[in-house]
């Protein structure tokens, strides 16, 4: 989903949150809340500090810090990914409002919103947490359960 919203808008940066864990991609490996080695930048041994710049990271359900990473690099964005209901941080739900508020500034400054469904896909409801919260992402990664015990892992999209 990263390489698809780099690729779709040309834009290097990617905004997540801290104590969200995204997989082991390089890129969001910081502050992924993943036990006391991954909670700093950089945060493993091999992420180097260029990778690590791409990705902007803000505390989950800040709207106003949120807003102010868009103030600043808006245009440099090319998504922002978020869990939710973010799994490393005890089951936490996010703010109706605070994903409210993120799809409004990704359409404004032409980024993409990515749900990270990998934990919340069919389990909050059929349709997700994107159907429990009534708020349609641009992309959402899928897995675990829809391998039925298998390894397996899924993006899905807009047709654009």
């Amino acid at each position: 989903a990263i390489r698809q919203a780099k690729g779709y808008t040309k834009r290097r940066k990617i905004v997540k949150f801290e104590g969200c864990y995204h997989g082991h991609y390089d890129g969001l490996l910081v502050k992924s809340g993943s036990g006391a080695k991954t909670y700093h930048v950089p945060t493993s041994e091999g992420v180097s500090a260029e990778v690590g710049g791409e990705t902007l990271v803000v505390p989950y359900n800040d709207v106003e810090a949120l807003k102010t990473v868009f103030q600043e690099y808006g245009d440099e964005i090319a998504g922002v990914i978020v869990e939710p209901v973010a799994g490393n941080m005890g089951v936490i739900g996010a703010a109706k409002d605070f994903l409210q508020k993120m799809r409004h500034l990704t359409e404004k400054n032409g980024s993409l919103l990515i749900f990270d469904e990998v934990i919340t896909g069919f389990r909050l409801g059929l349709g997700g947490a994107a159907e429990y919260y009534g708020i349609e992402p641009d992309l959402a990664c899928f897995g675990k359960i829809i391998g039925g015990g298998m390894p397996v892992g899924a993006d899905a999209g807009k047709k654009e």
